[in-house]
C-alpha cells in the first residue's frame, strides 16, 4: 500500500512539473508588439581628423561684484572724465553805500562734471570816491582779494544747469587820494595812501550756467562775501560784507 501511495505522489509531481514547463514555453513564445521593441541607438559618425573641442566654463561672480561696486555713484566717481577751464568774471557790489565794480580771473579743474577746484582773484576798478575819509581830500578805494574755490555742479550736460561755488582766501583794501600834491619839494613819487588793511574772506554763491557751445559757458549768479579783520579809518569792519551780482565767461573742456 505504501508503494502505491509513493508512485501516485511521484506521478502527480511529474504532471505538475510538465504543466509548469508548458506555461513557461507559452510565455516565451508570446509575440511582443513591434513598437515596444527598443531601437538600437545610432552612434554619431566621428571624424578622426577633427580636433576635439574643449569648452571652458568661467565663473561670473567676480564680474558681478565689480558691477555692484560700479553701481555706487560718488561725487568723484571713477575719474572717468575731467577737464579744465579759464574764466573772466565781472561783479557788481557796494562799499559804504557806493556802487563798485570788480574784474577777476578764475581757473580750475573739473572732475566728472560734478566738482570744480581752482583759484580766483578779483580786483577793484577804482570808480567809487569818498570825501568823508580825510578832511579836504577826495579818496577812492583800491584793492582786491583772491584764493581757492570749490564749485558743485549739477546737471552739467543740460543746456541750463546750476552750480554752487564757495571761495575763501585773503584780500587787501586801501584808501588813496585821487590827486597828487605836486608842490611838495621832495623828489620821487608822492605817497597818496591814506589807510589800508589786509583781511580774510569767505564767499558762497549760486549760479545759473548756460551751455553756449561745447567749449564755452556763460554763468550768472549772486554771492555773499563775509570778511574778517578789516580795519580802515572811518569805516565799519563789515563795510565790505555785501552781495555780489556777477557774470562769468568760461572757456575750456567741460
Amino acid at each position: 500500500m505504501k508503494n502505491i501511495l509513493v508512485i501516485i505522489v511521484l506521478f502527480a509531481l511529474v504532471c505538475q512539473a510538465k504543466a509548469q514547463e508548458g506555461d513557461t514555453t507559452k510565455t516565451k513564445q508570446k509575440p511582443v508588439p513591434a513598437d515596444t521593441i527598443p531601437k538600437p541607438t545610432e552612434q554619431p559618425e566621428v571624424n578622426e581628423d577633427e580636433t576635439p573641442k574643449i569648452i571652458y566654463y568661467q565663473s561670473t561672480e567676480p564680474e558681478r561684484k565689480r558691477n555692484r561696486r560700479q553701481d555706487i555713484k560718488t561725487l568723484s566717481g571713477s575719474m572717468s572724465h575731467s577737464g579744465g577751464f579759464g574764466a573772466l568774471s565781472f561783479r557788481s557790489t557796494e562799499f559804504r553805500d557806493e556802487s563798485m565794480v570788480l574784474a577777476g580771473l578764475r581757473g580750475g579743474w573739473i572732475i566728472n562734471r560734478t566738482l570744480g577746484i581752482g583759484v580766483e582773484g578779483h580786483g577793484i576798478i577804482p570808480t567809487a570816491k569818498f570825501d568823508d575819509i580825510e578832511t579836504g581830500e577826495e579818496v577812492n578805494i583800491l584793492g582786491g582779494y583772491g584764493g581757492m574755490f570749490l564749485e558743485l555742479i549739477f546737471f552739467s550736460n543740460e543746456v541750463v544747469h546750476v552750480t554752487f561755488p564757495v571761495s575763501g582766501g585773503a584780500g587787501w583794501l586801501g584808501y588813496h587820494r585821487t590827486n597828487e600834491d605836486v608842490t611838495m619839494p621832495m623828489p620821487g613819487p608822492v605817497d597818496n595812501e591814506v589807510d589800508s588793511d589786509v583781511f580774510w574772506y569767505v564767499e558762497p554763491g549760486a549760479n545759473l550756467e548756460f551751455n553756449i557751445s561745447r567749449n564755452f559757458r556763460l554763468a550768472m549768479g549772486v554771492s555773499k562775501r563775509f570778511t574778517q579783520d578789516l580795519e580802515l579809518i572811518n569805516t565799519e569792519s563789515d563795510a565790505f560784507d555785501n552781495l555780489n551780482y556777477f557774470i562769468t565767461l568760461k572757456i575750456g573742456g567741460f
